[in-house]
């Protein structure tokens, strides 16, 4: 198993999650609105220290482009539901402080435009996995696809109704009764209503796992239709082959995008624990004070580590 561990945060998971956590109008004494970024602070400081990781990585939305998903299907995700203007501003008005609190914690954002977050995540995964073991934060449903080997989701509790989970292979197994590349084959059958993604208008989730143990894919099912052992799910089936296909199309993270990804420029002890301190301050995160020590005791390690290594290879040349 390799030494390192590389945390990919699914930023704007926590972002909008905080966004309805914590109260609208919290702000500092300068009057800056803070709920995103004290909801986003603790998320981030929470999934390091359970993860304990050497690298971190910050997922981000495509700014400039719609993703490809929307140009491919324009329905896709109209179903969200947008906030009110105000709100929206308030929103907004904050991503430039959750850059800048991301920079000072010396952790790179990753992005790509025309790709989503999902995406950018997906393929930073694959890259790193080579080289590292890789845990995405986040209780998106669909990041589940990427468990695989090298590769684990990590899904923050939600007390008191949801308890963290740890996913790798067997857990989601245990939980779900197929395999975790086949959540795009569930996606494409059953649909995602929070994405807008059709599916096959009629199939519901116990017919989906129960295609899906019998022929695996989406591809052998089509391949196989006339095995399918209802008539009514058949009909349906052979109805909605075009949403079925463009469904997994929508569902599928690409692992491929063009970007450039440096594992090295993850690592935990470049972490500018300072320029945090004097943000909390600014912010007046009091209650995350304390726990910029664990930083600390993370980053310390790791310093005198590469600074010994550094030592290592200058030796190595005379």
């Amino acid at each position: 198993m390799s030494e390192n561990r590389l945390l990919l945060m699914d930023t704007f998971f926590f972002l909008h999650r905080s966004f309805h956590a914590y109260p609208i109008d919290l702000k500092n004494s300068a009057g800056e609105r803070t709920n995103i970024l004290f909801g986003f602070a603790q998320s981030l400081l929470d999934s390091i220290m359970e993860l304990s990781p050497t690298h971190i990585a910050c997922g981000w939305e495509s700014e400039d482009q719609p993703s490809f998903r929307k140009v491919l299907f324009p329905q896709y995700q109209i179903t969200r539901v947008s906030l009110p203007d105000e709100e929206e501003e308030i929103f907004g008005d904050q991503l430039p402080k959750v850059i800048e609190l991301i920079e000072a914690f010396n952790v790179p954002r990753l992005m790509v435009n025309g790709f989503e977050g999902d995406d950018v995540l997906g393929t930073a995964a694959a890259l790193a996995s080579k080289e590292s073991e890789v845990v995405i934060s986040s209780a998106d449903q669909d990041l589940l696809q990427l468990v695989g080997r090298n590769i684990l989701v990590y899904r923050p509790a939600r007390p008191p109704y949801i308890k963290k989970q740890l996913f790798d292979e067997e857990e989601f197994v245990k939980k779900y009764g197929f395999n975790p590349v086949q959540m795009i084959d569930y996606k494409a059958l059953r649909g995602d209503p929070s994405d807008n993604i059709p599916g096959v208008k009629g199939i519901g989730d116990k017919t989906a796992k129960s295609l899906i143990e019998k022929f695996g894919s989406l591809e052998n099912i089509y391949s196989h239709v006339d095995e399918v052992g209802s008539s009514s799910v058949r009909e349906k089936l052979e109805k909605d082959r075009e949403n079925a296909f463009l469904s997994k199309q929508l569902a599928t993270i690409i692992t491929n995008i063009p970007m450039e990804f440096n594992l090295d420029a993850c690592q935990v002890h470049d972490f500018e624990v300072e320029k945090v301190r004097e943000l909390f301050k600014r912010f007046e995160f009091k209650s995350l004070m304390k726990r910029l020590d664990h930083l600390e005791l993370i980053g310390r390690p790791r310093r005198e580590e590469m600074k010994k290594s550094k030592e290592n290879k200058q030796q190595s040349l005379f």
